[in-house]
């Protein structure tokens, strides 16, 4: 975000289905709130586990991670109310009533942009055949550097990235 840029915000929802009913019973579902900068094709994201989604998690993660002067497309959970009184680095905030409209008519808000963020991650989960509970928000953690800094050339970008956050003295 920053710089009037659009990032996108949503939760998800992660569990694991049971094939068949048999076996044992699934864990209760884990909750994902995440963020999707909207300045890159496709879509750069944040994403992380919260225990609950409700107002004080989610401007706390969006306080922590978002860039001054962005503008936030959401859908109309009630956890987003006046969610600008509660960012400072939001300087609009548009929002989409799914029950009406994908895209708002008047602003263009929409969320397709983080739902596309969700599905790609679900894909590679599913091509992993899922993930354990206590391994979700590494693979998250590792999808999002991936995502960030490239697939290719992995470790050269892991050094260059070491070498910048780390500057010898």
């Amino acid at each position: 975000g920053g710089a009037n840029f659009v990032v996108q915000i949503d939760e998800s929802q992660f569990h694991h289905r049971q094939r068949g009913g048999r076996g044992r019973r699934a864990q209760a579902p884990v909750w994902v709130f995440g963020l999707a900068d909207t300045q890159y094709t496709p879509a750069k994201g944040y994403m992380e586990i919260v225990n609950r989604r409700n107002r004080p998690t989610l401007t706390a993660v969006i306080n922590r991670v978002l860039n001054p002067n962005s503008v936030i497309h959401s859908d109309e959970w009630r956890a987003y109310n006046r969610l600008r009184n509660f960012v400072p680095n939001c300087i609009q905030h548009d929002t989409v009533n799914h029950t009406y409209n994908f895209v708002d008519p008047l602003t263009g808000a929409h969320t397709q942009n983080i739902e596309s963020y969700w599905n790609r991650f679900k894909l590679k989960l599913k091509a992993m055949k899922g993930v354990e509970r206590a391994n979700l928000q590494s693979y998250m953690n590792e999808f999002m550097w991936r995502d960030w800094y490239g697939l290719d050339q992995t470790f050269d970008n892991i050094i260059n990235r070491i070498n910048i956050d780390y500057p010898q003295a």
